[in-house]
């Protein structure tokens, strides 16, 4: 085990944060530690300390940077296509030309339990239930509960909807739990056969909470049919109730701008509409990523425009896509991300002097979307690949001397490298092949137990165990990962993983990754 990483991931902009890792450098130190990686983005009044620190404690530097881009409009962008929009009294607004409609989302129309139009209920009578004295609007919600009398803790009802190709959708619904375990409510839109998901946003619930309200937005991709879900895939304990569910199309909302997600307005005759001459600029002036929903903003028609009042548009555009509660993907085609990403390698080079350089690709969510990225007519994989050892040469251009390593998970076929890989247009197999032999593998799949571990070796490959991952207190799931790789070439090391800034067990689990001190 040459390489014995801790990792660190808090917000290093924060000069407190800084301090709190320098802080336990000792303790690294004394079980072995010979690594620290955390985000290059420190303070630069903290830089001298921190290199100090470091050294004394002889611990290399391993500076994670290559994420998100640091522009909003640099996210991947999934097309809306020829959206409705009307002009009236100056500006053009949206409409939807095929309106969606969800069959009683007000849960008023109950028989019994059972709720008309949802035409798949689990367990009428025994987890979901018409419940006439709670409700948010009207007189009844959906409740569920017992959801442990299921066999699979499933708990959902569903019905079909008609969705129009490539647009913007938002769900919109209330929600209340009371001693919920675990909180895990979930809305899901799913193809026609209920195999594949369209949305991918999640929402976060608390254990006991009032009725809350919730957005989630996704797009339709190729899509004409699918199955809206409501309810719980893994519940057991508590209450949970649902009211005033509705899916609608909606336009510009988080508008993407740059190069590779352009914006065109036509008339229905054909017409081609300027921006600048028929109507102003279409930016989102709330444009923020990470919150799927706000009021869209209207487009506004110059005094000149030769838009007529009345007429009906057809606006394409760019939005982003939400994974789970917050996850972003940021394109992988736009120049303007790799001067990003030399800027990051310059600023965390002249800070740090780091040892090593640690590119931050993974559970990239969504890919091959753009106009960019699909004029260049790649595969996601062929694109990931051709990403990667860009990334990788801006390192080598301003640092030769420098270790390069990668997270595992996009370039390895038993993970994240395959077909129909959340909204990735189109298969990442063969993205490994933009691997150069001197670049790193911190594999972070403990659950294949080295399963994966052959494949990279016989890439040529070095690799690291990303372990721990906030739950392996006891070390023994190191133990066994190691022990299950011995004699595949080029393991040389162990990372210590938490998100969730535990470091309680990092003595223990350095004794069965490394023997603790005995590692120094």
């Amino acid at each position: 085990m040459q390489k014995r990483w801790l990792f660190v991931w808090r917000d290093m902009s924060n000069p407190q944060e800084v301090g709190r890792m320098i802080a336990r450098f000792p303790r690294a130190r004394a079980a072995g530690y010979n690594g620290v990686a955390f985000s290059y983005n420190i303070p630069e009044a903290k830089a001298a300390e921190l290199r100090q620190a470091a050294r004394k404690h002889k611990l290399d530097i391993i500076a994670i940077l290559m994420g998100n881009p640091h522009d909003h409009n640099y996210v991947e962008g999934v097309l809306s296509k020829n959206a409705l929009f009307v002009a009236q009294g100056g500006t053009a607004k949206h409409r939807p030309d095929n309106p969606t409609r969800v069959v009683n989302g007000d849960f008023e129309a109950v028989s019994g339990n059972r709720f008309q139009g949802w035409t798949f209920q689990d367990d009428e009578g025994v987890t979901t239930f018409a419940d006439s004295e709670v409700a948010h609007g009207g007189n009844y919600s959906l409740r569920m509960e017992n959801i442990e009398k299921n066999q699979y803790r499933h708990c959902r009802v569903a019905q079909p909807i008609k969705l129009q190709p490539h647009r913007q959708y938002r769900i919109s619904f209330w929600v209340k739990t009371e001693d919920m375990v675990p909180a895990d409510p979930e809305v899901k839109v799913l193809t026609a056969d209920s195999e594949r998901s369209i949305s991918f946003q999640t929402f976060r619930a608390e254990k006991t909470q009032d009725w809350t309200h919730i957005d989630l937005v996704f797009n339709s991709l190729n899509h004409t049919d699918a199955m809206l879900y409501a309810g719980s895939w893994s519940g057991k304990n508590g209450k949970l109730w649902w009211d005033d569910l509705s899916v609608e199309e909606i336009g510009l909302v988080n508008v993407l701008r740059r190069p590779g997600c352009p914006v065109t307005v036509f008339g229905e005759n054909g017409t081609s509409y300027t921006e600048g001459q028929d109507y102003e600029k279409i930016v989102d002036p709330e444009l923020h990523p990470w919150r799927a929903y706000h009021q869209p903003p209207a487009i506004r028609l110059t005094s000149g425009s030769r838009i007529q009042e009345g007429e009906r548009l057809r606006v394409s555009y760019y939005h982003p896509i939400i994974v789970y509660e917050d996850r972003l993907t940021g394109c992988v085609a736009e120049p303007k991300i790799f001067e990003e990403w030399r800027d990051e390698v310059q600023q965390a080079n002249a800070l740090l002097r780091p040892k090593v350089f640690f590119m931050s690709h993974d559970e990239m969510r969504v890919m091959n979307q753009c106009a960019l990225c699909q004029s260049k007519k790649m595969t996601p994989g062929q694109l990931l690949a051709w990403n990667v050892k860009k990334a990788a040469q801006i390192i080598r251009d301003i640092r030769p001397d420098a270790e390069i390593w990668v997270w595992s998970d996009m370039f390895d076929p038993m993970h994240n490298a395959v077909d129909q890989y959340y909204a990735v247009n189109g298969s990442l197999k063969g993205s490994w092949k933009g691997l150069d032999k001197d670049v790193g593998i911190v594999n972070w799949h403990g659950g294949l137990m080295g399963k994966n571990s052959r494949f990279f070796a016989e890439n040529g490959l070095r690799q690291i165990l990303s372990g721990y991952y906030d739950g392996d207190e006891d070390g023994s799931a190191i133990s066994q990962w190691i022990a299950k790789t011995r004699g595949v070439p080029g393991i040389v090391g162990a990372m210590y993983t938490t998100w969730e800034d535990k470091y309680d067990a990092m003595d223990t689990w350095a004794q069965k990754a490394w023997g603790g001190g005995k590692g120094k």
